[in-house]
Parts: C-alpha cells; structure tokens; sequence
C-alpha cells in the first residue's frame, strides 16, 4: 500500500492535519503494517526521515499536482494508493481519495477561478475512476453526492478529532505578547475566508454592550484558493498562525470558542477548543451540529445579533460557561483519531 504523502509539502491547515494525525494513527494502531506500508513524497517535501516510524520515500521528478498526477501513479504501480487532502491521479481506479467537503461546487464564490475551476474537474473525474471516495461527516457525504452526483455507494465516512491539541505543552507566550488575560477575550480560529464568517464575528461584537472581553482571530489568508479579500476583520486583534503549542494555551485561556462558519465538511477547531475545555458557540449549520452534538451553545450564523446575543449569553454567566466546558469535554472523547484510523482500516481499496 502506497499514501500520498504530498501534505507533508503543504502548510498544515484542517485537510493537512486530517491527514498526519490518522496516518499516526494508523501506524500506532497498527492498522497500517509497516513492512508493507510506503509513504511517497515529493522532492520539495520538508518531511523528517520517518513519519510516525514509517520511512518517507522521498521521489519523483515534479512538484505538486504536476508530481500527483504524473509520478505518483508510476511509484504506486498496482499497490492501493490512499490519498487524504482531497487529492490524487485522476486516471486510476486502485485508490481511496478524502474529499473533505463540496465547498468548490456549494460556494464557487469563495474560491479563485483558478482553484474552483481545477478542483470541479478533478472531483468529477475521481467520481469515474477511483474505487473509493472518502469523506469527513454524513453532511459532507451528502453534499458531495448533490452537488458531483457521485454513487452513495461508494462514499464512506472517516471522522476526525481534536485531541492532537494536547499533544504539546501549552505555551503562553502569544497571551502575553498580545496581553490577553485569563478569561480575558473570546477567540476565532480558522483559515479566514468569507463562508469561515468572521465579518458577521466582528459585527456581532460591536454588538456587545459594555463588554471588557477582546476579540481573538487566529489563522491566515491563503489568496491562491480563497476569495478573502471580503473579510472585514477591524476591531479584531489578528494574530495569524500560531505554533500548536501556542494555540493550546489560546484556547485554554479564552472565555469562549465562536465558530458560526456557514459550510464546514466537520469542523476541528470547535473540537480542540472543546478538548481543551473552552466553552464552544457553533453555527446550527453544516456538519457541525452532528459533530459538536450536545457540547456546544448554537447560533444562526447568517444573523449578527443572535450571534451576539450567544456570545453574551455565554460571557455573562459562569455557571453557562463551566456547563459547556464539562459538555464540550465530554463531546471531544467521542472523536479520537484512534476510531477514525480504524474506520480506514476497515475499508476495502
């Protein structure tokens, strides 16, 4: 078996993590035998000399797409090939590919032509050949089939979940720098693009009466997929990427986690914050009812004041606060990468 290990090139966003933390998983889990078990990557890979005890395979001649849909298939020859970020060689039936959402058909709006335009043809094409396709959430699942008109029968459903964040130490030193105090702010994360919502984030605080508490944006702009340049964020404190360890302590020391995102294939941010005992306010959108359950507060994200109304609901009372904490803890262990490496495991390819 061969894994597309083009994320290893990739900044680590929501997709990227998917994709190291289930292959971790998996390998830890024993779900993927070592011995018979490549990870390929391209050459401009800043990848370690093994990768949860599995040696990198470092090949090829391109780069990105050009390498997935060239080289890949020659290293992979008659071996399963698993591809995780939504990616893989268009021509070939032996693969499962993770499609994470539709969002390229669902919200053509919020992509650069360039992007949109390659990735529809891509999908439609995986929809043919591939043996598999992959997603996140039933949300995702039947989004794919509406918009790509892929058969239900052959999408299967692989979760995700937010207990990486505890794998590092908290690290304060952002708080500090920023001189965010304990309790002191409520906090957004997430890659900033127009369905992420941070426009309607940042009216909704202008909202709040007489509030002490700051406004926290985490995360950044990537101009070569998202149309971001609709995003209004003043009156926000951005803080852009942060190191795992930093986003830890973020989360650890907010009020309250707000994520009124109106698409989302399943949403981890809320399910870090949650891991990390940050009172969550979700959207009652997309697939994040089904994967914060019972341990999140829930807003209309296409209304400013309820979000507001929300986000005041939840700093105004501590007895709201430590009821989502203990719900939203409860609702992270639900999700584990070690069930999701087994659902992997458990399909054919």
């Amino acid at each position: 078996m061969v894994v597309n290990g083009r994320f290893l090139t990739q900044r680590v966003t929501g997709v990227q993590r998917f994709a190291r933390e289930i292959s971790r998983a998996a390998l830890s889990q024993n779900i993927w035998d070592k011995t018979t078990t490549r990870l390929a990557a391209p050459g401009d890979s800043e990848a370690p000399p093994d990768f949860g005890g599995l040696p990198v395979d470092i090949t090829g001649t391109h780069r990105g797409h050009v390498w997935e849909q060239l080289d890949l298939p020659a290293i992979a020859g008659n071996d399963a090939l698993i591809n995780l970020c939504n990616s893989g060689p268009m021509f070939r039936n032996r693969q499962l590919i993770v499609l994470h959402d539709a969002a390229v058909a669902a919200l053509p709006e919020n992509f650069t032509l360039a992007f949109k335009a390659w990735y529809q043809v891509m999908i439609r094409i995986y929809g043919r050949n591939a043996k598999t396709i992959g997603t996140v959430s039933r949300f995702s699942a039947d989004e794919i089939i509406k918009h790509f008109g892929i058969p239900a029968n052959k999408i299967e459903i692989i979760p995700e979940s937010g207990e990486h964040i505890l794998d590092r130490e908290a690290d304060l030193s952002i708080n500090n720098e920023f001189s965010l105090e304990n309790n002191g702010y409520f906090l957004a994360v997430s890659s900033i693009s127009s369905h992420k919502n941070f426009s309607r984030i940042v009216a909704a605080a202008s909202k709040l009466k007489s509030t002490k508490y700051k406004f926290v944006v985490v995360g950044g702009k990537n101009d070569r997929i998202f149309n971001a340049d609709t995003v209004n964020l003043s009156g926000a404190i951005e803080i852009g990427y942060v190191s795992d360890a930093q986003l830890r302590a973020l989360y650890e020391n907010a009020a309250c986690f707000v994520y009124p995102s109106t698409y989302e294939g399943f949403g981890l941010p809320p399910l870090e914050a949650m891991s990390c005992g940050c009172p969550v306010i979700a959207a009652n959108a997309a697939s994040l009812p089904e994967v914060c359950g019972p341990g999140a507060a829930y807003c209309d994200p296409y209304d400013a004041d309820d979000i507001a109304r929300q986000i005041s609901r939840v700093l105004g009372s501590l007895q709201i606060r430590e009821e989502l904490r203990i719900a939203g803890l409860a609702r992270a262990k639900h999700w584990t990468w070690a069930k999701a490496a087994h659902r992997l495991g458990e399909i054919d390819i």
